[in-house]
């Protein structure tokens, strides 16, 4: 008996995982089912996308150095891919996951295999990139873990021999803490309601933690208190008064103000869509650390991965500071803060040291204007020998709306982000880009850089990545030549308009600077001999996403320098799924000049 109940414990542990296999000489291999179920993560049983029969998809868990395969078999009802968010696919441009550029569509029915060598290591995901198919769930956590040699900035944090063991501990099992929000209406519903009413539809159900939530709402006056100065602004401006029932923004201030004198339909946007809030009781993740009893130091370390479709929220843990020790995979110089925020796709190593046992919520609260929302989780932790902590609700660190609720409350500031060892950066730039960011064409659900809209047709084009065009400059493309460094300039031309949270497959960028008003010069070098102040050119954050500063009441702009050291078809565009879908990308030919040879299975493959 008792082996038959060990056996079953075995065998449900390894169905619940990403099958994988780890062969000494062999890649680490790993298969992602991708189906189509009902499933209810916040008490509403809608239909999504679960991986493996799960909802986040698993932990795929690397070293550094590893060559990974993934293979995908997809039965779902609708074409997909697999994007390995911020790995940088060093010479394996076929396996990014972007149809119609780097790979064809993964049909129904069919399987694809997705190969690349893990040569970062740090805290990644992988999504799927096909429409805006990461709202129906498809998405999950990459661990790759460092070296045992790697440099590590623990020492910064302490001296002492006995904590920087402990924390190396608890990195090396760091616990993944996937942020996203989440819509009852699938992602070709929403669609459809975009379409159907010439409105971006910003408004969603609930803030999930590991898959974990529940609908909350607020009464009016609670709402009411916490307006923000950009909220009331917006409602002034639509001559509103109030937000609705769901927190959100009205459907008819949306189209007054960032759809005025585009075509809109308001009336074919659904009640529970805006207006409508039906509250659920669903379990929230618990998250369960053992203490070492007594004096001995006790680490946890969390990756926070910001799987957002839409929103920015700032993270906090009641009554425990973090140390962020790492940003998108990379080690910096480590801050200590009560809070971060994130956006999509962001992704935040940090530290908490366990002093006080008891039970502490976690909690991520919506930033975005369009709603207030927020999604909790517990962190409990007891000291084994001591007798259980008395019950009690734990001090928060910020309000429902993200802001400090004490003047010593410390946000993490990416301004003073420093990298671990540093990252040398070229103080030249051989080519220099502006995008303009916009809402395009007639309706407010399109969005462009470089004022023209990314066609979804060329999802199903053959890819870029299989036949280059070196010629082509046109305002979808840019061409780049291998070893020069790249400026970007993305300028906000219209407003108001929220911040965008900038993607660039293939490689990391350095945000040099931002500023508001338009960028009136032809290079950063020149802006900069004009406004020195306005750029940092010795140690700049590094990163693979930036958000651009919003444009309140006036145009804003951002500049961004990138290596060229990775020849292939990469996206450049904004994180937000329905502005992806909206047409808010370009492509990139890096290093048309020394093109990577695409394997045949590729190529040929249907």
């Amino acid at each position: 008996m008792w082996f038959r109940q060990c056996l079953s414990v075995l065998v449900v542990a390894w169905a619940a995982t990403a099958a994988t296999t780890d062969r000494p000489g062999k890649p680490k291999t790993f298969e992602l089912t991708f189906t189509w179920e009902k499933h209810a993560p916040d008490g509403f049983k809608k239909e999504m996308i679960l991986t493996n029969g799960k909802f986040p998809g698993p932990v795929l868990e690397l070293n550094h150095g590893d060559d990974v395969e993934v293979t995908v078999r997809n039965k779902l009802p609708f074409n997909t891919t697999v994007h390995f968010h911020g790995i940088e696919m060093l010479n394996t441009p076929w396996s990014d996951g972007v149809p119609g550029l780097s790979q064809r569509s993964i049909l129904p029915g069919k399987s694809f295999v997705y190969r690349w060598k893990a040569t970062q290591a740090g805290s990644y995901w992988y999504h799927s990139h096909h429409r805006s198919q990461l709202n129906d769930g498809m998405y999950g956590p990459i661990v790759i873990h460092p070296k045992a040699g790697a440099a590590r900035p623990f020492a910064k944090i302490s001296n002492k021999d006995k904590v920087i063991r402990a924390m190396e501990k608890a990195e090396a099992e760091v616990k993944p803490l996937v942020l996203s929000d989440h819509r009852h209406v699938t992602s070709e519903r929403g669609w459809d309601i975009n379409v159907a009413s010439g409105l971006e539809t910003p408004c969603f159900d609930s803030i999930l933690i590991n898959g974990k939530g529940r609908v909350d709402c607020w009464a009016p006056e609670k709402i009411a208190s916490l307006l923000t100065a950009e909220q009331r602004l917006f409602l002034q401006l639509g001559n509103g008064t109030a937000f609705t029932a769901k927190g959100c923004l009205p459907a008819s201030i949306i189209a007054a103000v960032q759809a005025r004198g585009k075509v809109t339909n308001v009336s074919a946007i659904p009640p529970e869509i805006f207006d409508q809030c039906t509250p659920t009781n669903a379990p929230r993740e618990v998250i369960k650390v053992n203490k070492k009893g007594g004096d001995e130091t006790t680490w946890v370390a969390f990756d926070l991965i910001g799987t957002f479709g839409l929103i920015t929220g700032v993270f906090s843990i009641d009554e425990h500071p973090m140390y962020i020790y790492a940003v998108d995979g990379d080690y910096i110089e480590p801050q200590q803060v009560e809070a971060v925020s994130l956006t999509n796709g962001d992704r935040y190593s940090v530290l908490v040291e366990l002093t006080k046992p008891g039970d502490y919520t976690m909690r991520m609260v919506s930033l975005t204007m369009p709603q207030m929302f927020t999604g909790t989780a517990t962190l409990s932790y007891r000291d084994p020998k001591k007798p259980a902590p008395p019950t009690k609700e734990s001090v928060p660190y910020v309000s429902d709306v993200g802001l400090n609720l004490t003047a010593s409350v410390r946000f993490f500031d990416q301004a003073k982000m420093k990298a671990f060892p540093p990252a040398p950066i070229s103080q030249t730039a051989q080519q220099t880009v502006k995008v303009a960011m916009r809402v395009a064409g007639p309706f407010s659900y399109n969005w462009a850089l470089n004022d023209t809209v990314y066609p979804m047709a060329l999802d199903d084009a053959t890819p870029l990545l299989f036949r280059p065009d070196p010629e082509r400059n046109n305002n979808v493309t840019i061409t780049t030549k291998s070893g020069t460094w790249v400026d970007l300039i993305f300028q906000a031309v219209n407003f108001p308009m929220p911040p965008h949270p900038i993607h660039k497959h293939g490689n990391k960028m350095y945000l040099l600077g931002q500023g508001n008003g338009l960028f009136n010069w032809s290079s950063v070098a020149e802006a900069a001999k004009v406004i020195p102040a306005s750029f940092n050119f010795v140690d700049p954050p590094r990163r693979d996403g930036f958000s651009t500063p919003a444009a309140l009441q006036g145009p804003s702009w951002m500049a961004v320098r990138y290596h060229v050291n990775n020849p292939g078809a990469w996206l450049l565009h904004c994180h937000q799924q329905s502005h992806l879908q909206g047409g808010m990308s370009m492509a990139i030919q890096d290093g048309v000049d020394k093109w990577v040879t695409v394997p045949k299975e590729y190529l040929n493959y249907k």
